[in-house]
């Protein structure tokens, strides 16, 4: 089922795209009117300064200084201390962050330990228990279950009572015929 051409809102609609060209022909000549009214603007700029020129017998004015509204703030003698004291904590900051060294020193030098690849790598006797596999043995079930069995009582078995026959069963040995 086709409605769209029925839709008041639809794009090819007759209404619709008339409506649109006079749209943009409206846009059109309001931007033409804009842009001639510009170049007026920047030509009338144009001829007052060749009148000024032509005034001043060809000199070109220089520009009018701006008055000060507000003049600079007395300059007060800087406090030193607070700037020595500025310029420290920025060094330190930047030694932590590694990002200041001095001419020479390499960036591996500037930090206070060296980086993992540069160190030697450890022995499996020395460091954390996950490298020793302690943690690995802790968290083993298997040992867990082994540790339970030791602490329990084992349980005694009662010696097995002496079998009796019925009197009439005959002997397991024995061939029946």
């Amino acid at each position: 089922m086709n409605i769209l051409p029925k839709k008041s809102w639809h794009v090819r609609n007759k209404d619709n795209v008339a409506r649109v060209r006079r749209d943009e022909a409206a846009a059109e000549v309001e931007r033409r009117k804009r842009d001639a009214r510009a170049l007026r603007a920047e030509q009338e700029v144009r001829t007052e300064l060749l009148r000024k020129r032509a005034r001043l017998g060809g000199r070109s004015p220089s520009p009018p200084a701006a008055p000060a509204l507000f003049p600079p703030p007395e300059e007060a003698a800087p406090n030193r201390e607070h700037e020595a004291e500025k310029r420290r904590e920025q060094e330190r900051r930047e030694r932590a962050l590694g990002v200041l060294t001095y001419l020479g020193q390499s960036a591996a030098e500037a930090q206070t330990c060296p980086p993992w690849y540069l160190q030697p790598p450890k022995k499996p006797g020395e460091g954390s228990p996950e490298v020793q596999g302690g943690r690995k043995a802790l968290l083993d079930p298997l040992q867990e279950m082994r540790k339970g069995l030791r602490r329990a009582p084992s349980p005694k078995k009662p010696p097995n009572p002496p079998q009796t026959r019925p009197p009439n069963a005959p002997e397991s040995g024995a061939a029946t015929g």
